[in-house]
């Protein structure tokens, strides 16, 4: 089998059946209260805080245990083509669901910082163990976004990360730039995101579910 087929294959895992409790997903999130751009409150409340880090949870919940779908354009020159990754929720936790616990509060250093635990459901548990088959592989990225670009910049930072994590997968697998990859990916581990150098830097691993590489036709 080629290399590029390989990739290309849909790779379909069975549900796996949990027998016992699945450990739960442990969060360490955290909220600037004083963010480098003022938005519409500053500083902002620690109430409003604390609601953006449940957001950011509840997101990143939904990429770890369901997964996103994906499509991914790589760069062209010279077909004038600019790199683009779309990235659409496969199912999401809804807002205010109770395996979601809060287990401890911080204010420190002009930040709001919180450690949360989300319990898994039986059939949410044995996605999570069906993607960590040895069959799907492994990726990892790093992605940055400006810190003066406003908050919204650290979630592009991990955007920018599943993005470098999935060209650098496919990089050395395909000789030819595609025009599109479809396919799925989940959320492996708790990304990790701190400031550095005036930049949100956010490492991630993913496990990556290649479904389709089209080429670009040949004239």
């Amino acid at each position: 089998m080629s290399r590029v087929l390989a990739v290309a294959c849909l790779l379909t895992v069975p549900l796996l059946a949990v027998g016992a409790q699945a450990e739960p997903i442990t969060l360490h999130l955290w909220c600037e209260l004083e963010p480098m751009i003022a938005e519409e409150e500053y500083p902002l409340p620690r109430e409003e805080a604390y609601r953006r880090i449940l957001e950011e949870a509840r997101q990143l919940l939904s990429a770890m245990i369901y997964g996103l779908e994906f499509s991914y354009v790589p760069g062209d020159r010279e077909r004038r083509i600019s790199e683009n990754l779309t990235l659409t929720p496969k199912a999401e936790i809804p807002w205010g669901d109770t395996n979601l616990k809060v287990l401890a509060l911080e204010t420190r250093n002009k930040r709001l910082y919180a450690r949360l635990e989300y319990s898994l459901q039986d059939y949410q548990a044995a996605r999570r163990e069906a993607w960590g088959s040895n069959v799907l592989p492994l990726a990892g990225g790093r992605g940055e976004g400006d810190l003066f670009g406003g908050t919204s910049e650290k979630r592009h930072s991990l955007e920018d990360a599943v993005r470098n994590a999935i060209r650098d997968h496919l990089r050395p697998a395909l000789f030819n730039k595609p025009r599109e990859v479809t396919g799925e990916l989940l959320i492996w581990q708790e990304p990790a995101v701190v400031i550095s150098a005036g930049r949100y830097v956010t490492e991630v691993s993913l496990k990556l579910k290649v479904r389709e590489v089209r080429a670009y036709s040949i004239f």
